[in-house]
């Protein structure tokens, strides 16, 4: 629990209410601040093709740093998990909380485990064969540092 001012003075609050900067606000011209707005907001039924959102992801992912076939990876799982209705916790995972900020951070910070996990998820969904892959962490410290160490700059001190 964590202890949150408000007008009215003080109260206990659950730490994952809490809003926390982000890890980087900004990639290569990406605003990751507001990227679960512009991810998000576009419609899944009724859409333009190439508009939806594992599409606008897919392209701000790109845009982000990832390499190309990475994101159309994620981008897959990302469609996935709504199209076949994963589990609260897989969408969650697949950027429909976020609008996929983690899954850039994961991907940039850890290429090899996040595409091993993304082909797992895929491939369980469809009775494929890849071998299960771990999640990959979320925790904001492991992937400022891993960022850090590929060069990329974050708003984390470390």
């Amino acid at each position: 629990m964590t202890q949150r001012v408000t007008l009215s003075g003080s109260e206990i609050a659950d730490s994952k209410e809490i809003p926390m900067m982000p890890i980087a606000p900004t990639l290569n011209g990406v605003d990751m601040i507001r990227l679960r707005d512009t991810i998000l907001t576009a419609p899944c039924f009724g859409g333009t093709a190439g508009d939806y959102p594992w599409d606008r992801w897919e392209k701000s992912a790109v845009q982000a740093g990832l390499d190309a076939d990475l994101a159309n990876l994620g981008r897959s799982v990302f469609r996935e998990a709504f199209q076949h209705d994963w589990s609260d916790e897989q969408k969650v995972e697949c950027g429909w909380l976020d609008g996929g900020q983690t899954m850039i951070f994961q991907a940039l910070a850890f290429p090899e485990e996040t595409a091993a996990r993304w082909r797992y998820l895929y491939s369980a969904d469809n009775f494929g064969d890849e071998p299960f892959a771990d999640a990959v962490t979320t925790d904001p410290i492991e992937l400022a540092t891993a960022l850090k160490q590929k060069g990329i700059p974050t708003s984390v001190i470390l």
